[in-house]
C-alpha cells in the first residue's frame, strides 16, 4: 500500500446568516435606539445619533453591538467616536447614508458603505474598519474610496448564491443603470456588475428634484429587489444572486400617481409581500410578488395621513414604519399574511421619549431569512410551520410547545388553547443535527352570539343605527377590550375585513342583512362571524277622508259598502304592498285594531262614522287612524248579468262583441224607459258617466276585459248604479301534424295496448295542455258527437287502425277541433349469439377488426334488408341506440372484450333485440433476452437460455437457422434472433426478439501515481491489459480520463473496461494537515494535527512560533494542538511546524491560528 500526503483548507465565512443577531441593535433618528436581543424591542437611550434619514449599526452573531454610523462618524460600541472615524462622505439626508457590510475573509474587518445626498458629487464610497484595533474598540483603516459617482441615495446588500460572498446595490444617478459590488473573501471587487433595466432616470431629472430619494431593499431569499424613485414611481425586479444581474423591471405605479411620494421599501420575511410606504401622508401598501397580476394584487393596509417613511424588517420577523417626528414606531405584526390579515398596529413601540424621523438602518437582507415560519395563529385552527434550516434533511422532528410532536418537513398543528409556546425542531442532516427554537402566541378565536333581528317603524326613508349597542349582545361574557366588533353587509366581505359599516349607519327600507365579525383585539385573523336582520318600516300617513253617499236602489234603506273602495284614496299613492287598511266602527276599536267592520259593510242607519286603520303590514305598531260618514239615499238597481263569450279563430285574444246583449239581464223588473244604461271600460268612468263606448266593441285587453255598466235614472244623474261584466275570448284549438304510432310486438301476435294519453304533447304541440282537453275515438262519428270516448289502454281491433281524436277549450267546450292518426304493430326481430373471435395481438396500440363477419350468424336467416345490425361496447349503449361503433374497422387495446349486437328493424328502431359475443386478443409470447451478451476473457463459455415455450428458431444475420432447442450454445460474435411460439384458445402465435453478442478485454494491472502536496493531489492511473478503460475514484463517476484531483484521504483507486468484465483496485492513503483551525470554545476545529499521521506510530509534530521557538510537540495520535502554551491562550498568528516520520523524513509548513 503506498501512502501520499494532502491539505485540508476550511474555508470561513465571517457572517452568520441564521444567527440574525447582527441586527439586534438599532440606532436612528434623534437618539432613538432598539435592543430586540430580548424577542421584543426595548429603547435603548445611549445612542449618538442625530440624523434626519440615513444610519447603519452592526452587532456581532450574539447581539452585541459593535458600533454604527449617519454615514459621517462612526461610533464604537462605547458610543465615542473611532480613530479616523469622522467625515466619512454620507449625509444625514441621504435615504441610506450607509450600509454596514463583513469582510466575509476576515473576521474583524467590515465595510462601511456610505452614500451622499441626492446626485451629491461624492457618490458612492467605502471605508474599511478593523474591529480588532484600538483595544478591540475598533479603528477606520481606510477611508472614503469612491466607486461611482454622481449616485442615487440608495443602498443594500445581500448574500451571494454561494453563501459566502455578498452584493452591494445602488443606482446610478441620471441612466437606468444599477451596480451590484461584490464583497468576497478576497476582499471588495471594485469592479460592478452593471444592469441596465428599469425607468432611466435622466428623463425626469429636471422636472423634479424628488425622482432619487427613497429606498432600496432586496428580498430576504435573494431573488428579488425593490426601489423606490420618490415621486416617480417604485420598480420590482428579479435579482439573480449567482451573477448580481437585475432584470424583468415592473413599473408598480402609473405616473399620474407620483405625487404620492412612495419612500420606504421593504419584504415580507418570506420574501412573498411587498410593503410600499408613501412619504408624504399615510399610505401604506401591500403587493403579492407570487400573484400572477403583481400590480392588480395592490393592497391598501390603510389610509391614516400620518405620513409613513422607512420602512424595516426586525430579527424578530416584524416590519417596523417610522413614524415622523414621533416616540414611536409602528409595527406590521404578521407581515407574512396577505391583506389587511397583516395586522398594522400603529404607535405600537415606545422609543423613551426618543424621536423617530424618516430613517431606520438597513441591513444585510439575508439575514431575515428565518430558520422557522409560522402562519395561521389562532386557537382552534390549524397552524403551519416551515423549516428552512436544511433543503435535504433525514430526519425532522417538531415539538410544537404544547406537548405534540411531528416527523412531517412542513406540519400543520391545531393548539386546543391560547396562550404563548416554544416551538422547536431538530433537523438531522448527513452531516449534523440542528435544533432551532421559536416563541409564537396562539391567540383566542372569540365567539360572536346570535342576536334577534332589529326591526324599527320610522317616518324616512332611513334608518339611522348606532351599531356599537349591539357590541354587548354580540359578545356576551367575552371581555370587550380583548375583542372587536365590526359589521359589514356581505359573508365576504365580513370573511375579508374590507368595506366595514360605520357605527352610525343608514339603513334603507326593509330587511337588511349584516354580518357581525368579532376579531381577536391582538390578531384580527382570529375571527368570528354571526348574522341578523335589520328591519326598517315605515309608519303610514293618513289625511282627511270624504264622505260617501249613494242611492238606496231598493228603498229598503240599507246598502252594502264595499268599504275596499276608499282603499286608493286611504293609500293615496302609497305601496299596498307596504301597508293594509281596516275598518272599525269606534275609535277605540282602531286604536286597538279589534273588532274589525266586514269589508262588504250594511249599514243600520241612515248616516254613521266609520274609523279607518292604515297599518304597515309586517310592523302593526306603525299606523294612523282617520273617519269619514256614509249615507244612504234612494237610487237605483244595477243587476249584474252573464259574462260574454266568444271563440277566437285567429287566436289573437281579440274579439268584437254586441254589449247591448246584456241589457235585459241589468234592467231586471225596473221601468227600462225610466233608466238610461252606458258602457265603460273603467269603473271611474262608470261613476263619473263619461267615455262611454259604442255597442259593438272589440276588446282592448286580450283575452278578459271588464266592462262597467252605469244605469242611472233618466231624470236624475247623480242616483245611478253600477255593474260590470266580463269579455271572454277563449282561443280555438289547432290542428298539428301527429305521425302515426308503430310499436313492436312482443309475442307477434298484431296485437298491443295503446295509451293515448302519450299522444298528448305531440298533439298539443305548443298549446297549453291546462288550457286544452284531447279525447279519443273509433270513428269520426263519434269523434264529432264526442260520444263514446275511449278512455284507459286501448287493444286494436285491427292491423293498422285509424284513430280519431279531439282538442277542446276546457273553459269553453264549444271551441272544438277533430283529426285522426293510424296505429300499427309490428314483429320483433331475434338475435343469434355468434361464436368468439379470438386473435393474436399484433403489438400495436390498438388493434383492429371488423365485426360485420358477425352479421350472418346474428341475423341467422332473418332478411339483411329488413334489418339493421350495429354494434356497441356496453349492454347500455345497445339498449339506448348510442355510441355504436365502427363494425367494419373497430381498434381496441384490451385482451379480451364483450360485445354487443343490436338486430333492429329498418322501419321501426323501436323494435329491436340484443347479443353479445367475446373478442379475445393471444398475448404474444415473449422470450427474455439481454439486447447485448459478452463474452469475457474470464468467462469464454455462452449459452442463452430461450425461456419456457412450444418452439424455438435460433437465426444468425443471415437468416441462416442454427438450432430449434430451447438453448443456444455460442462462440460466434454478431446479431442473432430468437422466434418462439405459443398455442392460446386454440390459436397459435409466434414473436421475435433480437440480440448481439459481444467481446472485451480486460484491465491486468495498474500503478498510481501521486503528484502535489497541498490541499488537492493530482493523481494518474496507468492500467496495463486490452482496453479501453474507464476509471474511478472511490467508485464513483466512472470517466475515461485517467488523471483525478482528490482531496487528501484515503481513497481505493478502480479501473474496468467497457464492458465490465473485470474491475481492480488500489488503496491509497493522503497526508496533510490544517491550513486554519479556530479554538475559540465552538465546539468546532478546536485543535490542529497532522491527518492521518496516525498511520505512522512512532512520528512526531513540533510546533514553533514564528520566531522558530519551540511551543509543543504532539502526537499524531492525540486530538492535537489546541492553541495553548504552558497554560495561556496564543494569539491569532501563522505559526510553523515540523513533522518527523518514517526514517526520520521530514515536513515543514505553517498554518493559521484564528478566534
Amino acid at each position: 500500500m503506498k501512502k501520499f500526503l494532502s491539505i485540508f483548507i476550511l474555508l470561513f465565512s465571517t457572517y452568520a446568516l441564521q444567527a440574525q443577531k447582527e441586527a439586534a441593535i438599532w440606532y436612528f433618528g434623534e437618539n432613538a435606539g432598539l435592543d430586540f436581543n430580548s424577542g421584543a424591542p426595548v429603547a435603548l437611550l445611549d445612542g449618538q445619533i442625530n440624523t434626519h434619514e440615513g444610519c447603519a449599526v452592526i452587532s456581532d452573531f450574539n447581539g452585541a453591538l459593535l458600533f454604527y454610523t449617519d454615514g459621517i462618524t462612526v461610533w464604537n460600541r462605547n458610543h465615542i467616536p473611532m480613530p479616523n472615524g469622522t467625515g466619512l462622505f454620507g449625509d444625514p439626508s441621504a435615504a441610506q447614508s450607509a450600509i454596514i457590510v463583513p469582510h466575509p475573509g476576515i473576521a474583524t474587518q467590515f465595510y462601511i458603505f456610505t452614500a451622499d445626498q441626492l446626485k451629491g458629487e461624492n457618490g458612492i464610497n467605502y471605508s474599511l474598519v478593523d474591529i480588532s484595533l484600538a483595544g478591540g474598540f475598533g479603528d477606520v483603516i481606510q477611508k472614503n474610496i469612491q466607486l461611482v459617482t454622481p449616485a442615487t441615495e440608495k443602498l443594500t446588500a445581500v448574500s451571494h448564491a454561494n453563501g459566502t460572498d455578498i452584493w452591494v446595490l445602488t443606482h446610478d444617478a441620471y441612466t437606468d443603470a444599477f451596480f451590484a459590488y461584490r464583497v468576497s473573501p478576497a476582499g471588495l471587487d471594485i469592479n460592478p456588475v452593471i444592469s441596465n433595466v428599469g425607468i432611466n432616470l435622466s428623463t425626469y431629472f429636471f422636472q423634479s428634484r424628488f425622482h432619487a430619494p427613497g429606498y432600496i431593499k432586496a428580498s430576504p431569499d435573494g431573488t428579488k429587489v425593490a426601489v423606490a424613485h420618490m415621486g416617480l414611481t417604485t420598480e420590482l425586479l428579479d435579482f439573480d444572486s449567482a451573477t448580481g444581474v437585475l432584470s424583468n423591471a415592473l413599473n408598480l405605479f402609473d405616473l399620474s400617481e407620483a405625487y404620492k411620494l412612495f419612500y420606504g421599501v421593504e419584504f415580507s420575511p418570506n420574501s412573498r409581500f411587498l410593503y410600499v410606504a408613501n412619504r408624504s401622508q399615510w399610505d401604506l401598501l401591500q403587493y403579492d410578488t407570487a400573484a400572477a397580476d403583481i400590480r392588480a394584487s395592490r393592497v391598501s393596509i390603510d389610509t391614516e395621513d400620518n405620513g409613513g417613511h422607512a420602512i424595516q424588517l426586525g430579527i424578530d420577523g416584524k416590519i417596523y414604519i417610522g413614524d415622523y417626528l414621533k416616540p414611536t414606531l409602528s409595527v406590521i405584526e404578521n407581515p407574512n399574511l396577505q391583506g389587511l390579515a397583516c395586522n398594522l398596529n400603529y404607535n405600537a413601540v415606545d422609543l423613551g421619549g426618543r424621536l423617530s424621523v424618516n430613517g431606520l438602518p438597513p441591513f444585510i437582507s439575508s439575514y431575515f431569512q428565518v430558520d422557522i415560519e409560522a402562519e395561521d395563529f389562532c386557537e382552534g385552527s390549524p397552524t403551519t410551520f416551515e423549516s428552512a434550516i436544511s433543503a435535504n434533511p433525514v430526519s425532522t422532528t417538531w415539538d410544537f410547545g404544547d406537548g405534540n410532536t411531528s416527523s412531517l418537513e412542513n406540519p400543520s398543528h391545531t393548539y386546543a388553547s391560547a396562550g404563548d409556546y416554544t416551538v422547536s425542531v431538530t433537523v438531522t442532516t448527513p452531516k449534523e443535527t440542528q435544533t432551532e427554537t421559536k416563541d409564537i402566541t396562539i391567540f383566542e378565536t372569540p365567539l360572536a352570539s346570535t342576536i334577534n333581528d332589529i326591526e324599527s317603524c320610522i317616518e324616512q326613508n332611513i334608518y339611522t343605527l348606532d351599531l356599537s349597542t349591539l357590541d354587548v349582545l354580540i359578545l356576551g361574557t367575552q371581555n370587550p377590550t380583548n375583542f372587536v366588533v365590526n359589521f359589514y353587509l356581505s359573508q365576504a366581505d365580513a370573511d375579508a375585513n374590507s368595506n366595514p359599516l360605520a357605527l352610525n349607519y343608514d339603513f334603507p327600507l326593509g330587511s337588511t342583512a349584516v354580518y357581525a365579525r368579532v376579531s381577536n383585539s391582538n390578531n384580527p385573523v382570529c375571527f368570528n362571524i354571526t348574522q341578523f336582520n335589520v328591519i326598517a318600516q315605515l309608519e303610514p300617513t293618513l289625511g282627511t277622508i270624504t264622505n260617501w253617499t249613494i242611492c238606496d236602489d231598493n228603498l229598503d234603506g240599507f246598502y252594502t259598502f264595499d268599504l275596499t273602495e276608499k282603499n286608493t284614496e286611504i293609500f293615496n299613492g302609497q305601496d299596498e304592498a307596504v301597508f293594509d287598511v281596516a275598518y272599525f266602527a269606534s275609535q277605540a276599536d282602531a286604536d286597538s285594531g279589534t273588532n274589525p267592520l266586514p269589508l262588504n259593510y250594511t249599514n243600520s242607519l241612515a248616516v254613521e262614522e266609520i274609523f279607518a286603520r292604515l297599518q304597515n303590514t309586517t310592523h302593526t305598531d306603525c299606523y294612523k287612524t282617520e273617519s269619514f260618514t256614509i249615507e244612504v239615499s234612494a237610487g237605483v238597481v244595477a243587476n249584474t248579468p252573464n259574462n260574454l263569450e266568444l271563440c277566437d279563430d285567429d287566436n289573437d285574444g281579440f274579439a268584437t262583441f254586441t254589449l247591448s246583449d246584456t241589457e235585459t239581464e241589468i234592467i231586471g223588473t225596473q221601468n227600462s224607459s225610466s233608466l238610461t244604461l252606458t258602457y265603460h271600460t273603467t269603473l271611474a268612468n262608470a261613476e263619473a258617466g263619461i267615455n262611454a263606448v259604442s255597442d259593438s266593441f272589440t276588446n282592448t285587453i286580450a283575452y278578459n276585459q271588464s266592462i262597467y255598466v252605469r244605469s242611472q235614472n233618466a231624470t236624475d244623474m247623480n242616483c245611478y248604479a253600477t255593474t260590470s261584466f266580463e269579455l271572454q275570448v277563449f282561443d280555438s284549438p289547432q290542428i298539428q301534424i301527429v305521425t302515426d304510432w308503430n310499436v313492436c310486438d312482443d309475442d307477434n301476435d298484431e296485437l298491443s295496448s295503446f295509451d293515448f294519453n302519450q299522444k298528448r304533447a305531440e298533439i298539443l304541440g305548443n298549446q297549453n295542455a291546462n288550457d286544452f282537453t284531447v279525447h279519443y275515438y273509433e270513428n269520426l262519428a263519434d269523434a264529432n258527437l264526442a260520444q263514446n270516448e275511449i278512455n284507459g289502454l286501448y287493444q286494436n281491433t285491427s292491423n293498422p287502425q285509424t284513430i280519431y281524436y279531439s282538442i277542446e277549450n276546457h273553459s269553453n267546450t264549444t271551441c272544438r277541433v277533430t283529426d285522426s292518426f293510424n296505429i300499427s304493430v309490428y314483429d320483433t326481430p331475434f338475435a343469434q349469439t355468434p361464436l368468439s373471435i379470438i386473435l393474436c395481438d399484433d403489438e400495436t396500440s390498438n388493434q383492429s377488426i371488423n365485426f360485420t363477419q358477425k352479421d350472418v350468424e346474428i341475423l341467422d336467416g332473418q332478411a339483411a334488408a329488413e334489418f339493421n345490425v350495429r354494434y356497441y361496447t356496453s349492454q347500455a349503449d345497445a339498449e339506448n341506440d348510442s355510441n355504436a361503433v365502427n363494425g367494419e374497422v373497430y381498434s381496441t387495446s384490451q385482451a379480451q372484450e364483450t360485445i354487443y349486437a343490436r338486430v333492429e328493424r329498418t322501419d321501426l328502431q323501436s323494435c329491436f333485440a340484443i347479443t353479445s359475443f367475446e373478442i379475445i386478443i393471444n398475448s404474444l409470447p415473449q422470450p427474455i433476452l439481454e439486447e447485448r451478451y459478452v463474452i469475457c476473457p474470464d468467462s469464454p463459455a455462452l449459452v442463452i437460455d430461450g425461456g419456457d415455450f412450444e418452439s424455438w428458431s435460433w437465426q444468425n444475420s443471415n437468416g441462416v437457422e442454427l438450432s430449434t432447442i430451447r438453448n443456444l450454445n455460442v462462440s460466434d460474435l454478431g446479431a442473432y434472433q430468437l422466434t418462439v411460439s405459443q398455442t392460446t384458445n386454440g390459436v397459435r402465435c409466434e414473436n421475435s426478439q433480437s440480440f448481439e453478442v459481444l467481446s472485451s478485454g480486460a484491465p491486468e494491472t495498474m500503478e498510481v501515481e501521486v503528484n502535489g502536496f497541498s490541499d488537492q493531489i493530482d493523481i494518474t492511473i496507468n492500467a496495463t491489459g486490452t482496453g479501453p478503460f474507464e476509471y474511478s475514484v472511490d467508485g464513483d463517476n466512472y470517466q475515461a480520463s485517467n488523471e483525478f484531483v482528490v482531496f487528501p484521504g484515503e481513497h481505493t483507486i478502480y479501473v474496468r473496461d467497457l464492458l465490465e468484465c473485470r474491475v481492480i483496485s488500489e488503496d491509497v492513503i493522503a497526508i496533510g494537515y490544517q491550513r486554519f483551525f479556530t479554538p475559540n470554545g465552538d465546539g468546532k476545529n478546536e485543535f490542529w494535527n497532522i491527518i492521518g499521521g496516525e498511520l505512522y506510530p512512532d512520528s512526531q509534530v513540533f510546533i514553533y512560533d514564528r520566531y522558530g521557538k519551540l511551543l509543543k510537540q504532539i502526537s499524531p495520535n492525540s486530538k492535537g494542538w489546541d492553541g495553548t502554551s504552558n497554560g495561556f491562550l496564543l494569539p491569532e498568528s501563522d505559526y510553523w511546524f515540523k513533522y518527523l516520520y518514517s526514517d526520520n523524513q521530514i515536513i515543514t509548513g505553517h498554518f493559521t491560528l484564528k478566534r
